[in-house]
């Protein structure tokens, strides 16, 4: 691989997880972009594309950034793409340096979802008699919660991380809570963080549960928030100080899939096979193996 097919982030940033209510989606996101082009060492002059995610906020988010932070003109692009978001975004700098289009990109995700409970997530409208009326293309299925599951995020991970132990085995409520611990863990060392806590097996498995096997410490929390990333590419970075250059990380492998088709598709998408699709094909990407990895 030559240096021009190279990837580098040069600067990333950050804003506080929380409730911001003084804050709009486009202060958070400016702030995370005035913090990842300091961080970088450049200027919005520099870089030579935008993609913006957001998903709840409406549309032209990228547009209202560049008119906030500077607008030089480049071109934007605006993602949604549910929890894949802000890494679509990403991937839409990254594809755009790596072809050659511009030499130096941005991304930015940002989201305003304190007080959303479970992200408004929920089946069909009733009607006057309080039943359920079919509607659109999933209601001509079959309405989903309260007949085979639900809609609301908790539940349907709980749900796929059964479905997984039921086809391969290995899952186990503890199992779920470890995966919870690490994470608590991580956050004590972020101080930007939703949360700074960290929590043992016992207090994660003991405390309040909401769907089976997930407890209240493994449900993320609808913060407000944005992150934002300056991308380069290596012939680039050659050419920036050598502070610049011993700070960058190289990115290894970027890939984005769909879910798979499936008989039951309708009723529950093909998470695991679709994480497991796009686990490997990163890994052959990078050239690496999970058994290389420090963290996940």
């Amino acid at each position: 691989m030559s240096a021009s097919d190279e990837i580098w982030i040069l600067g990333i940033h950050m804003t506080k997880f929380g409730r911001h209510p003084d804050k709009d989606v486009v202060d958070l996101g400016a702030e995370a972009i005035r913090g990842a082009l300091a961080d970088g060492g450049v200027s919005m002059k520099d870089v030579g594309i935008l993609a913006a995610g957001n998903l709840m906020g409406g549309g032209g988010i990228g547009q209202q950034l560049q008119k906030q932070i500077g607008q030089t003109g480049i071109p934007v692009y605006n993602v949604s793409n549910a929890c894949a978001t802000g890494a679509t975004a990403l991937r839409t700098a990254i594809m755009a340096v790596k072809a050659g289009e511009v030499d130096m990109g941005l991304a930015v995700g940002v989201e305003k979802l304190a007080g959303a409970g479970l992200l408004g997530a929920g089946g069909s409208r009733k009607t006057d008699k309080n039943e359920w009326t079919p509607t659109g293309r999933f209601g001509a299925v079959a309405p989903v919660d309260g007949r085979i599951g639900t809609e609301t995020m908790p539940g349907v991970f709980a749900q796929i991380g059964m479905e997984y132990g039921h086809k391969y085995g290995g899952t186990s409520f503890e199992l779920f809570a470890r995966i919870s611990e690490k994470n608590h863990g991580h956050s004590t060392l972020n101080p930007l963080a939703a949360y700074n806590k960290a929590m043992s097996m016992e207090q994660i498995m003991g405390d309040v549960m909401i769907a089976y096997p997930n407890t209240r410490p493994m449900c993320s929390a609808n913060c407000d928030g944005a992150a934002a990333a300056v991308v380069v590419n290596g012939e680039t970075l050659k050419t920036l100080s050598l502070e610049q250059q011993k700070r960058a990380v190289k990115i290894s492998a970027s890939v984005l899939t769909s879910d798979p088709y499936s008989e039951t598709g309708d009723a529950l998408p093909d998470v695991n096979t679709l994480t497991k699709n796009a686990a490997k094909q990163a890994y052959e990407s990078a050239g690496v193996g999970p058994e290389d990895l420090d963290l996940v």
